[in-house]
């Protein structure tokens, strides 16, 4: 510390008491200083060590997640290991059951076809049966046909 000014006392008692003074302020300033310094540094470590967890924090955060990540995929893909053949049998079946399902509607189809096929067949017989020329010469209308050959 720099004093602007320096005072001299003219007695030794009092230059000693001064000096003593003087030593006690120079140790109360030295002691100041070093409580300063040393709440600085500490307040420097602290942050840097506050820095350092967070930097660590953020980088176990990411580990732990990423194992996580390696975890559910391994879980999904033994998952999909016990499901394919399991789908695949449920899809097979499937297929069986509508190729099978499929082949007997077409077979009832058919059938049902040749029914009303059948059906059409007899109800137009019944119908051409009515306009027989035995029915129709009782209305009046000739139809016989003279052909003549000279």
């Amino acid at each position: 510390m720099v004093f602007s000014f320096v005072w001299v006392p003219r007695h030794y008692s009092c230059a000693f008491k001064v000096e003593a003074t003087f030593r006690q302020n120079l140790i109360c300033h030295q002691q100041t200083a070093l409580f300063l310094q040393r709440w600085w540094r500490g307040t420097l470590v602290r942050r840097s060590l506050f820095f350092a967890t967070l930097c660590a924090r953020s980088i176990q955060r990411w580990w732990r997640q990423r194992v996580f990540q390696l975890k559910e995929e391994r879980r999904v893909r033994a998952l999909m290991m016990y499901v394919w053949p399991e789908k695949s049998t449920v899809l097979l079946q499937s297929k069986l059951r509508m190729w099978l399902v499929k082949t007997q509607f077409k077979k009832y189809q058919k059938a049902a076809q040749v029914i009303q096929n059948n059906w059409r067949n007899y109800v137009l017989q019944q119908e051409f049966s009515n306009y027989s020329l035995n029915s129709l010469g009782s209305d009046g209308i000739d139809l016989n046909i003279d052909i003549i050959v000279d």
